[in-house]
């Protein structure tokens, strides 16, 4: 079917409708600039299942919009509504299964968009999220305006609703079950690098920028900084030159900065030398900046698959 080949090719989380079901549907699908697959997809009652064996494993998110569904995960069983938002690898096992007729928003974001923001890795499982927070209501808030202008075919700024998409997940990742939500010092410690990263948002563009200045600002000694990001898997330099390049990566594809040269974009994110960007951004993203610029100034098709 044209519907089960495009939730293929879209590598959404749910592989294959199970062999009984015959069940058709449509998808409407968008690819943005920077690697974010959104797909609008309506259905009949029917089971899609699976997991989808990836070597660069993708975070899907996803929110039932109309209908009801049963989402089996490795927690058990959970009923689905469009007061749920899910959320998980796409190397997962899960099904989810639809009895009457319903439109779902799904969308697979490439992990190297979201793990230079985590402080440690986020589990290889699918969650459910009944929102509780402001954070949760406007991720779904954002994703029901995705939702709207996909169906509308609405033309957009698709850069600006990445980074605000991005931002809000790890936010969100990141009350999930994390240290900092509990007692002890474990969770001083996770409060006191959820702060140190924030003033290292400010700082991004300064060349200056060390590890002794950060320890600095913060009033503790250099080691007892890199200990503190050792606990979650990652150096202080590593962290700092990979938000850089996310923040010079957001530049080079959106409009608003396409009088600047790519030089000066390095530069801006406290880039030294440009020759020095250029490898950076070449080893995390597999392509040169000037091919992430060019890629990203190409318009913004929307791809309809149907089997009605």
């Amino acid at each position: 079917m044209a519907w089960s080949d495009a939730m293929r090719r879209l590598k959404l989380p749910f592989d294959d409708p199970l062999a009984s079901d015959t069940g058709a549907g449509t998808v409407l699908a968008l690819t943005s600039p920077m690697g974010f697959e959104f797909a609008l997809v309506s259905g009949g009652p029917q089971s899609i299942a699976g997991r989808l064996p990836d070597n660069n494993t993708s975070l899907w998110l996803g929110l039932l919009l109309e209908g009801e569904a049963r989402l089996k995960h490795s927690d058990g069983v959970t009923s689905l509504t469009p007061d749920h938002l899910t959320l998980g690898a796409t190397g997962v096992d899960a099904s989810l299964t639809f009895t009457a007729p319903w439109r779902h928003l799904f969308l697979r974001i490439p992990r190297v968009a979201i793990d230079a923001r985590m402080l440690s890795p986020m589990e290889a499982k699918v969650s459910v999220i009944s929102p509780q927070t402001v954070l949760e209501y406007g991720l779904m808030s954002l994703l029901r305006s995705i939702a709207k202008s996909l169906s509308a075919a609405r033309s957009g700024e698709w850069n600006a609703m990445e980074s605000a998409l991005t931002e809000l997940l790890v936010a969100v990742l990141a009350n999930m079950g994390g240290a900092a939500g509990k007692g002890g010092s474990a969770a001083a410690k996770a409060r006191q690098l959820d702060r140190i990263c924030q003033r290292i948002e400010t700082q991004l563009g300064d060349p200056e920028l060390s590890v002794g200045a950060i320890a600095n600002d913060e009033g503790v000694s250099t080691r007892y900084l890199q200990n503190l990001f050792a606990r979650n898997n990652q150096t202080v330099t590593n962290y700092v030159k990979n938000r850089r390049l996310e923040r010079a990566r957001a530049d080079l594809t959106s409009p608003l900065h396409a009088q600047l040269s790519i030089s000066e974009i390095a530069f801006r994110w406290g880039f030294n030398q440009s020759a020095h960007f250029s490898r950076a951004f070449r080893a995390r993203y597999d392509e040169t900046p000037r091919d992430a610029r060019i890629k990203a100034l190409e318009p913004r098709l929307l791809q309809t698959y149907s089997d009605k």
